[in-house]
């Protein structure tokens, strides 16, 4: 994509190009995911599960404030269920999406964003994202935009942070 903005117009493939349209329009992507990382600082719920299922050991207290997002920290009511942007740049070496790790493709994010039926029943509609709502994208547009985060914006130069072990011996979820 870096590439692409810098007039390597083939860069980028077809199907990723119409990503990238759908991204920063219908999709409403960049409302959120924006600024050089495509990460905008902010917090946002989404309704995402929490941690949660086999495999999975937090101490009550890490777990609960875990799930509670930036609310856990902060105390504050407006901020429960609040989880900052990721960036976007590398996502397809991930195995786990979402705050919760739930997911395992950029795609399925996707399509949870498109229909935007809140998962986590404890999550206060009231503190659900403003922009938050059914996108009305068709699987070819859902793909599209898959393609484009997946490829598009993968930079070969640029590594994630990856530890190479975690005290509980659990997966790194994000």
């Amino acid at each position: 994509f870096q590439q692409y903005l810098q007039g390597n117009k083939e860069a980028l493939s077809p199907q990723e190009k119409q990503g990238a349209i759908l991204f920063f329009s219908k999709a409403e992507c960049y409302k959120c995911h924006n600024g050089p990382a495509l990460a905008n600082m902010e917090f946002h719920a989404l309704g995402m599960n929490k941690l949660s299922g086999p495999g999975v050991y937090l101490t009550n207290f890490v777990n609960q404030t875990a799930n509670l997002g930036r609310g856990g920290y902060t105390g504050n009511d407006e901020d429960m269920y609040k989880f900052k942007v990721p960036q976007l740049y590398n996502l397809i070496n991930s195995k786990f999406y979402g705050h919760g790790a739930t997911f395992h493709s950029v795609e399925e994010v996707i399509k949870y964003k498109n229909l935007a039926i809140p998962e986590n029943p404890e999550v206060p509609i009231t503190n659900l994202a403003g922009d938050f709502h059914p996108l009305n994208l068709t699987s070819k547009e859902i793909e599209a935009i898959a393609a484009f985060i997946e490829y598009g914006l993968y930079d070969r130069n640029l590594n994630r942070y990856v530890p190479e072990n975690i005290p509980s011996g659990f997966c790194f979820p994000n």
